[in-house]
């Protein structure tokens, strides 16, 4: 029980903090659908990070080293571009994410990582 009561913690908490990068990126990055858009796309969000990003991690390793990290922000911009493909391949009605420029990508990618590195940390406690 435990184990779902953090999943259900991570949705929501993802939820929220899309939808605090959504205010602060104004116009820039938007999801659509309401409450429902947002616990969707913080589901997307929550299975790209748990399972994309550590293999994108390793592959990328090698760069990694290189930029000191710096290629984290490269990943994290790819996972959106990548939650915005799946919102639209999986079709879910009234549902998508919007995002607008190179430098939207990239601020909502380091957002939403700066986010879950505070959402990790509060949930440990």
């Amino acid at each position: 029980m435990n184990f779902l009561r953090r999943i259900v913690a991570h949705i929501v908490a993802n939820a929220l903090a899309l939808y605090f990068i959504e205010q602060i990126l104004n116009g820039d990055f938007a999801i659509t659908g309401g409450i429902k858009g947002y616990l969707i796309a913080a589901l997307i969000f929550g299975l790209l990070n748990s399972i994309v990003k550590p293999i994108l991690k390793l592959l990328s390793l090698p760069f990694m080293l290189i930029t000191v990290g710096l290629f984290t922000f490269i990943i994290n911009m790819f996972l959106v571009w990548f939650a915005k493909y799946s919102l639209n391949i999986l079709n879910f009605q009234e549902v998508s994410i919007v995002v607008t420029g190179f430098f939207s990508y990239l601020l909502a990618g380091f957002l939403i990582a700066l986010m879950n590195m505070l959402i990790s940390w509060l949930l440990k406690k």
